[in-house]
């Protein structure tokens, strides 16, 4: 049983905004899962609508559920950092409220991370669904980096994963000390892929061969909901709305790359090797390092609608 002054194994945080439509499915899959030593962790965002009330009543009714609310939406980053920082686990899983957890989840991934300490990240395919719960698509092998290499495990992570990729593995099961080691979901467009690029260099990344984890693909989505580069800034951090930097996405990438090659514990070899990667990484993104001064200085000229669809071309 989880009492208080239980420190279960897995923490599983839940960020959560104006989500009563998806919630109870979400809670009921995690709560469902056939590992039970985990804390369920919700974190509400100021919600406007049922949401608080919803997480409530699972609190009142489940020890493992425990429930904060923030007095304002502070934004994505803020949310998922904090569940972070509440969480009291070994590992550590994000749960967003409108996705849906195999009964095997959990327990698939604790098998891989207890058998060997190499695994920073271990999370199992996926299948997007649409908001009826029906199949869309499924993944497979979009982030399996078992190299043990951490140089071999940063060049794949670049060739598999950007900007348009899908980030499913974000929502595997974390070792927390390597999750606690980095600054967590920062405030900018895209800081997922950045999150997982770090742990990439910090760990291996395991994929389970079985779909346990399933996406809600909606139109309340993040990146369904806010298609232009200040919806997408401001999701992550509402503050970021308006910046004039939320156009040149890949140039706050390309410093958050060096600043983890810089504070990763690598030799100086390694991280010479790392950093060269990166010359391949700015002639893969030319187009967008081109398109996204243009981009804003259509902005700054006042061609609002302008900007925005040139944006789209690299967002």
């Amino acid at each position: 049983m989880n009492t208080p002054s239980h420190v279960p194994l897995v923490s599983i945080g839940m960020p959560i905004f104006n989500g009563e439509r998806f919630v109870r499915e979400a809670i009921d899959s995690i709560l469902a899962q056939t590992f039970t030593d985990f804390e369920l962790i919700i974190s509400d965002n100021a919600s406007t609508d049922a949401t608080w009330t919803i997480c409530e009543a699972y609190a009142a009714a489940d020890p493992r559920v425990r429930c904060y609310r923030n007095e304002r939406n502070m934004g994505a980053s803020y949310n998922y950092n904090r569940v972070t920082e509440l969480s009291r686990g070994k590992y550590i899983r994000h749960a967003a409220h409108d996705d849906v957890l195999a009964p095997e989840n959990i327990e698939r991934c604790v098998e891989v991370m207890e058998d060997d300490d190499a695994v920073a990240l271990c999370y199992p395919q996926m299948s997007r669904i649409d908001a009826n719960g029906a199949v869309i698509d499924t993944y497979t092998d979009s982030l399996n980096l078992r190299d043990t290499d951490p140089v071999v495990r940063w060049q794949r992570f670049h060739r598999l994963c950007d900007d348009e990729s899908m980030c499913d593995p974000v929502f595997g099961l974390f070792r927390a000390s390597v999750l606690r080691a980095t600054p967590v979901l920062g405030r900018f467009a895209a800081a997922d892929i950045v999150l997982l690029a770090e742990v990439a260099l910090r760990g291996q990344i395991h994929e389970v061969p079985e779909v346990l984890f399933f996406e809600r693909w909606h139109a309340g989505t993040s990146v369904n909901a806010n298609p232009t580069p200040d919806g997408r800034a401001a999701w992550f951090d509402p503050a970021a709305h308006g910046r004039w930097e939320n156009y040149l996405p890949q140039y706050r990438w390309l410093r958050e790359y060096l600043a983890i090659i810089g504070r990763v514990p690598l030799s100086p070899r390694q991280k010479i090797a790392c950093a060269a990667v990166m010359i391949w990484w700015l002639r893969k993104n030319k187009r967008a390092l081109l398109l996204g001064p243009a981009a804003l200085a259509m902005r700054l000229a006042g061609f609002e609608r302008l900007a925005v669809r040139t944006a789209s071309r690299y967002l």
